[in-house]
């Protein structure tokens, strides 16, 4: 087992999360949810951006047009400019209060797949009332997992065979049979409290799935078929969100986080509670699908 010196971006994120990788543009791009704050940060000189939102983002797909993305915001699917601010809802499921968009990536058939969580149980009426959905070709929704309270680390084997995903509240990582529908097959790991919550995953190129734990100070790697950590990446933020491969050999983990729950304010939180972290595992990832809609 290693572990790999990470370079730190003082960004101080309430809550960082969705990042992905833009081969086009060169560019990280990810949000800070509870900010309402788009960030992108360019690779050739990190020069680092950001930029307001209308509502609060959830997680992002990218899209066929330049400077343009389709969110997953609080209470649906919408395309996004992100230079403009002009914005398009195209799908919302019926809306439940207390519960929001969060998690998301595309499938390797160019679907936007998201989940919602349950952030206020009083509100909603229940604490699993969460639903991972698809947003079809045709811009309508396709209900996949149901009953969850936090939907988290979604991604998919390299050939989309198999989804992976967790309700982050449960501890555990399952994988899915996936077509036209998502079919429970097997756990792939159970966490214990004291290794920390499953929150955000990505594949590399084998197949290795990599999943940042909150609460647990680093990212793991683990092996698909038997669940066992293979590498960690340790980090100085105890609460690691998100990691996506990126950069121009794809060969960059960049790793999300948060200083919420810990503090009312950055300043009172671990001095990189909230960065962005970039590091190089020895892996390499799989270019980000892009969304595409009829």
């Amino acid at each position: 087992m290693s572990e790999h010196t990470v370079e730190p971006i003082a960004v101080a994120n309430c809550l960082g999360e969705g990042v992905v990788w833009d081969d086009r543009a060169q560019e990280f791009i990810w949000t800070d949810i509870h900010a309402r704050l788009l960030y992108r940060l360019e690779w050739k000189e990190h020069a680092l951006h950001q930029h307001a939102l209308p509502h609060r983002l959830g997680s992002l797909a990218l899209t066929e047009e330049a400077g343009v993305i389709v969110g997953a915001f609080s209470q649906g699917f919408a395309r996004y400019e992100i230079a403009s601010g002009a914005l398009e809802w195209l799908a919302q499921p019926e809306a439940v209060p207390g519960v929001r968009f969060n998690d998301g990536r595309v499938d390797r058939e160019g679907r936007f797949v998201a989940g919602t969580m349950v952030e206020d149980a009083a509100a909603a009426g229940g604490s699993h009332l969460g639903t991972l959905w698809r947003l079809e070709r045709d811009r309508s929704l396709t209900p996949l997992v149901e009953n969850i309270a936090i939907t988290n680390a979604l991604c998919w084997s390299p050939d989309g065979a198999t989804m992976y995903h967790t309700d982050t509240t449960t501890g555990t990582l399952n994988a899915y049979r996936y077509g036209e529908r998502a079919e429970f097959h097997r756990v792939v790991r159970q966490f214990t409290a004291e290794e920390g919550w499953p929150d955000g995953a990505c594949v590399d190129a084998a197949g290795n799935i990599w999943v940042a734990l909150w609460g647990g100070s680093r990212v793991i790697c683990l092996d698909p078929a038997t669940g066992r950590e293979t590498q960690n990446v340790a980090l100085p933020a105890l609460q690691p969100t998100c990691p996506a491969f990126g950069g121009p050999d794809l060969d960059v983990l960049a790793i999300t986080s948060a200083w919420s729950d810990l503090a009312r304010s950055p300043e009172e939180a671990d001095p990189h509670a909230g960065d962005m972290f970039l590091a190089h595992p020895g892996a390499r990832g799989l270019p980000e699908m892009r969304v595409s809609l009829g």
